[in-house]
C-alpha cells in the first residue's frame, strides 16, 4: 500500500467531504481497481517491448516511457463521437514519429566531429522518445 494515502493532513480531507476511507488488503490488485489494472498494462506492456526488442531491462525506465506514450496516443476508446486523443486535443495526432522499439537507426555525426572521408552517421539503436523534445533516446553500439 503507498504511504500517501494515510497522512493525517489526508485523513482530514476525507473528513472534510465526509468520505469514509478503505484500505484494501495487501498483494491483491483486483481490489484496487482502475489505478492497479493501468499499472499491470504499463508494466506488461513495458516488459514485452524489451522482450521483443531484446533490449538490456536496465532500459526499463525508456520501455515504460515509451509504453505510456504509445497508450496516450492510440486510439482505444471512443468518446462522443470523438477518440480520445481527439477529444483532449483537438487533433488527430501524428503517427509518422513512432519507431519500432530497438529497431536499427542512424544519426548524423556533426561536422565538428567527423572529416571528409569518416563515416557520417552511427549504428544505434532505438530505446524512446525524448521527453521535451523533437527527438528520440538511442544507444549508441
Amino acid at each position: 500500500m503507498g504511504k500517501e494515502y494515510t497522512f493525517n493532513k489526508f485523513y482530514a480531507f476525507l473528513a472534510l467531504y465526509e468520505t469514509i476511507h478503505q484500505i484494501s488488503c495487501t498483494d491483491t490488485f483486483e481490489q484496487n481497481g482502475v489505478t492497479e489494472r493501468k499499472h499491470r498494462h504499463i508494466i506488461e506492456t513495458a516488459h514485452f517491448l524489451l522482450l521483443s526488442a531484446s533490449i538490456p531491462n536496465m532500459f526499463w525506465g525508456e520501455a515504460v516511457l515509451t509504453t505510456i506514450g504509445l497508450i496516450n496516443i492510440i486510439l482505444s476508446f471512443y468518446i462522443s463521437g470523438f477518440f480520445q486523443f481527439k477529444k483532449l486535443y483537438g487533433y488527430t495526432p501524428y503517427y509518422s514519429f513512432f519507431r519500432v522499439l530497438g529497431c536499427i537507426c542512424f544519426i548524423l555525426h556533426f561536422h565538428v566531429e567527423r572529416s571528409e572521408l569518416s563515416s557520417r552517421y552511427v549504428i544505434c539503436v532505438f530505446l524512446g522518445y525524448s521527453e521535451g523534445k523533437k527527438g528520440f533516446i538511442v544507444l549508441i553500439q
